[in-house]
């Protein structure tokens, strides 16, 4: 999928004053600027974007897919669960970090990130520009990326960025054009799917546009307006079940919510922090719904949609980047529309300022991307630990801390616990673990290693699962430096290093 801005549809109709016809110069030198400003911002702190541990699992299994050139049905990295039922729902996303990988290591998955994040605000604020004023589409952009800011990593729901403007622009220049949308919105769905377990909310939010592409027009024409939104939604619904397994991913993205185990334990489910981004998604979300709510009888269906993505940002920070990246294209319309001096007057051509600047950029960009060596950072990468077990030639099944997981699948290394927690190590188990490590006693804790028949253990230098290793009877501390330490159960065990 491009994430140039080229990618984003431009609607160059304007009824009611929610668009303005498109005028290149400026404006699309600004865009150029502002997809600059992010390359070089990102790139600065490209290590950043890798600072999650599901970046290397999800680079590891766009690896399997490539070397058996076959999804997988069942677990295939793990111990605890080996064999169970499992999915790689976002396995396009997987092998695209795989082959950025392959190509160029670590510097490449997060050169297609930043890209793919750059390409996708300069769109944006390209569409935007169509709309508001230049002052404003600038300003709306700055507070997008300030919200999506903690969200950029390099994970499949980056890839999704473009796939999601794209499918929200088109859906708006449907209602505006009074039309339904364009069945080249069915290609979109299918990327969606295969790249992210967020399609369904694409198919709820057209879902509720419907809405208004009926009721905007004359009651003659709602019958023959209603059949062409649900021709729509049915083909686009039938085309995100164009993944390699049909309809199963929508079944268990359902099924996360259903079960909600682990939920309590992952810090992007937890409700927003109100921290700066916090604060100004909070206001973003107010602000929204004030503008909106000055014709609510033509925008109730776009107030919907931003009151359902913006609860379900205040529930679950993850959903921050979803509502930030819709919220402005749902609004910028009816905005102009309600308070005129918001659009601006278009720039016919670009200054030579302007130019000189976008020439600073480039040169910077290029030269800070160039020097980075950006890799996933040394407190998720236990190396020297993991190194230091196969030294002892240390078997049989390991106990790791949760943010080891996706460093052991990257190393071939079955899993005790891993990210893969939207489909695994549920039935209980999570809720058990957090158990047995809050426990006082450590009877309980080696009964769960009992369980699974652990062997050797790879953890965090301090926290709770070395504590209740320590407390254990039989076993032995053989390795330990600033980041991990190596424990094994004693008997025949080797020599401490």
């Amino acid at each position: 999928m491009r994430s140039d801005p080229a990618s984003i549809p431009v609607s160059r109709q304007s009824p009611g004053g929610a668009s303005r016809p498109f005028v290149p110069g400026a404006w699309g030198a600004s865009s150029i600027l502002v997809f600059l400003v992010v390359v070089l911002t990102l790139s600065i702190r490209a290590g950043q974007l890798l600072n999650d541990p599901d970046s290397q699992w999800h680079m590891a299994i766009g690896r399997w897919i490539v070397a058996h050139r076959t999804v997988p049905w069942t677990d295939l990295f793990s111990h605890t669960f080996a064999g169970s039922p499992w999915i790689a729902k976002e396995w396009a996303s997987q092998v695209l970090f795989y082959g950025a990988y392959a190509v160029a290591g670590w510097w490449g998955v997060c050169m297609l990130t930043i890209l793919v994040v750059a390409g996708s605000l300069a769109g944006l604020h390209l569409w935007l520009q169509c709309r508001v004023s230049a002052t404003a589409a600038l300003l709306a952009i700055t507070a997008v990326f300030v919200v999506l800011a903690p969200h950029l990593l390099a994970r499949p729901h980056i890839l999704t960025v473009p796939v999601l403007l794209v499918w929200m622009t088109g859906l708006v220049a449907a209602l505006e054009r009074g039309r339904a949308p364009s069945f080249w919105l069915i290609p979109v769905m299918v990327a969606w799917a295969n790249l992210h377990g967020s399609y369904p909310i694409g198919l709820v939010i057209a879902g509720i546009l419907a809405g208004e592409g009926v009721l905007s027009g004359s009651r003659s024409e709602w019958i023959g307006r209603a059949l062409r939104w649900a021709r729509f939604l049915a083909l686009a619904t039938v085309a995100s079940c164009l993944t390699p397994y049909g309809y199963v991913p929508f079944l268990v993205n359902l099924g996360l919510f259903n079960s909600g185990e682990s939920l309590p334990f992952i810090d992007e489910w937890q409700p927003l922090g109100l921290n700066g981004a916090g604060i100004l998604a909070v206001a973003m979300f107010i602000g929204s719904i004030v503008l909106l709510l000055t014709a609510p009888r033509k925008t109730l269906f776009r107030l919907g949609v931003v009151t359902l993505l913006g609860v379900m940002m205040i529930r679950h920070a993850r959903f921050a980047d979803l509502f930030v990246l819709a919220a402005p294209i749902l609004v910028a319309g009816p905005a102009m529309a309600r308070f005129p001096a918001l659009r601006g007057a278009p720039t016919i051509a670009a200054s030579r300022g302007l130019g000189l600047i976008i020439l600073a950029c480039t040169v910077a960009a290029i030269t800070m991307a160039a020097l980075v060596s950006p890799r996933p950072s040394e407190a998720m990468t236990p190396q020297a630990a993991l190194d230091a077990a196969r030294a002892l030639r240390l078997t049989g099944p390991v106990y790791n801390d949760y943010d080891f997981g996706g460093f052991l699948i990257r190393s071939g290394v079955p899993t005790f616990i891993d990210g893969r927690s939207d489909q695994l190590f549920l039935g209980g188990f999570m809720n058990g673990l957090d158990r047995a490590l809050a426990a006082s006693e450590p009877e309980r804790f080696a009964a769960l290693l009992a369980r699974y028949r652990v062997t050797w253990a790879l953890v965090r230098r301090e926290g709770r699962s070395a504590d209740q290793l320590r407390r254990l009877e039989g076993w032995r501390l053989l390795h330990e430096d600033e980041t991990a330490a190596v424990y094994h159960q004693a008997g025949d065990a080797p020599a401490a290093r």
